[in-house]
């Protein structure tokens, strides 16, 4: 099978099956006997071509001459990774786009539609070299648009989502928050502290060739080139965690000492779990007068548990128990348990976008009342395992006030829990990256992405009154 073969059938289990594509990828890679310069370019064409769907999909039917409703879904996948190496993979002969585009049609039984899909992309490539090249070609396209419809054509996303931020975030400039949908994103690792110093990991890491760089937080850095992180000998050794520097933001301004109870109530795919307990062990090892401390990471989802354990096991932490649990469901054999309870929600992902892009089609605007509807519910429970002068520490990965300052007006309005004020606790780097609404109350930090840095993410924090009234 060819890296666009292996794409085309991807596409098709992320697009008709409803697989999540980082999943999709990492099963069809590993099962594939590619080289590494083919699945390096299978990835590209496969992201890219999710990343750009909803552009692709304008292109595609002005050529075709009928809406990609109308077009079969196995051909609509073959025309959307073609159309990507016509539109933005530079590297790919326009021929061998065309040519093996029809080659693999009639190779999978398409053979009668094989003159549909040469004509289609023909007529795409003449009306790019009819243009002056590509950036002219879009340029020219979206200047037949409005404003808004422009917007979406030019950054591949839907026009609810365009809409949602324009009217959630006003003083941000639209275009920059768009253009972070695209792209790639840091690859950023996070230093276990219990089991290494930062100059033990750099030398390790530049020892082996990595391209090391300091992150915006004083526990991370970034890496460059392409690669898994996980193939240097510090990551087997659990010297390091792969982790974005959002998320590793939020355990950072968790409030841990020694000793502490922490429950970690949706803990897929365990980063803030594996960063609370490194934390606590070294702290143990500076305060073995504390005592013991304990962490406790539940997830409603049996199947993840595994990965937890795995990552628990590399990095050699112990004192941690993880167990199958819906957090929208009260257990009373928990209340008032937790010094620190961590709710990293499910959310609408509207912050990894770049990670995930397939988010951009498969997310619908109904889908956030319903999950701030979620969101609530959990953290109703949340609040109950939280010791009295305890905290609770609310994240998501999203972009937006419904599932974000809303749930934490929530959180201290309804609930009953003081906000803790973050913002003096944000390094510089990230502060400019962060819209933050000021007031009596503070509601949080929200984190923008930013190619080639970190991704979007809100964090809240709230202290339990010592003394309920």
């Amino acid at each position: 099978m060819t890296a666009r073969e292996m794409v085309w059938d991807a596409l098709s289990e992320v697009n008709e099956a409803g697989g999540m594509c980082h999943k999709v990828l990492a099963e069809a890679i590993s099962k594939s006997t590619l080289t590494e310069a083919d699945r390096a370019f299978a990835t590209r064409l496969f992201h890219g071509t999710l990343e750009r769907q909803i552009t692709l999909d304008t292109v595609i039917a002005a050529s075709a001459g009928r809406p990609v409703s109308k077009i079969k879904p196995r051909v609509l996948e073959l025309l959307r990774l073609s159309a990507y190496q016509l539109l933005f993979l530079k590297s790919v002969p326009v021929s061998a786009a065309c040519n093996e585009a029809v080659s693999m049609a009639k190779r999978r039984g398409l053979a009668g539609l094989s003159g549909f899909v040469n004509g289609v992309l023909r007529g795409l490539a003449r009306r790019i070299s009819a243009c002056g090249g590509t950036q002219e070609f879009l340029a020219d396209t979206a200047a037949t648009m409005s404003y808004e419809e422009a917007l979406c054509f030019r950054y591949a996303v839907p026009a609810w989502l365009a809409a949602l931020w324009r009217r959630d975030f006003p003083e941000t400039d639209i275009e920059t928050m768009l253009a972070a949908t695209l792209g790639e994103g840091a690859v950023t690792i996070r230093l276990n502290e219990s089991r290494a110093t930062m100059e033990e990991l750099v030398a390790s890491l530049t020892a082996e060739g990595a391209d090391v760089k300091p992150g915006a937080l004083p526990n991370c850095l970034r890496i460059g080139g392409s690669g898994n992180p996980g193939r240097y000998r510090a990551y087997a050794d659990g010297w390091f965690s792969v982790q974005d520097e959002s998320a590793v933001l939020a355990g950072n301004l968790l409030p841990l000492s020694a000793g502490m109870h922490v429950l970690d109530i949706c803990a897929a795919p365990g980063g803030k779990t594996v960063h609370a307990a490194d934390r606590l062990t070294k702290l143990a090892t500076e305060h073995p007068e504390a005592g013991e401390f304990a962490v406790e990471a539940r997830d409603v989802s049996a199947a993840k548990l595994p990965a937890i354990l795995e990552q628990l096991a590399r990095v050699g932490l112990s004192g941690v128990t993880c167990r199958e649990a819906d957090a929208s469901v009260y257990d009373p054999d928990l209340a008032e348990w937790a010094d620190v309870v961590i709710a990293d929600v499910p959310c609408s992902g509207l912050g990894v976008l770049r990670r995930k892009p397939d988010g951009k089609t498969k997310t619908k605007p109904e889908d956030i009342p319903a999950l701030a509807a979620l969101q609530r519910e959990i953290v109703a429970q949340a609040v109950r395992y939280v010791k009295p002068g305890g905290y609770l520490a609310y994240s998501t990965c999203t972009v937006n006030r419904a599932e974000n300052a809303s749930i934490a007006a929530f959180i201290a309005d309804e609930l009953g829990l003081v906000p803790v004020d973050l913002r003096g606790k944000l390094p510089e780097e990230l502060l400019e990256s962060a819209y933050q609404r000021s007031g009596q109350r503070p509601d949080g930090i929200q984190i923008f992405p930013e190619e080639g840095k970190w991704d979007g993410f809100y964090i809240a924090g709230f202290r339990k009154p010592a003394e309920q009234k």
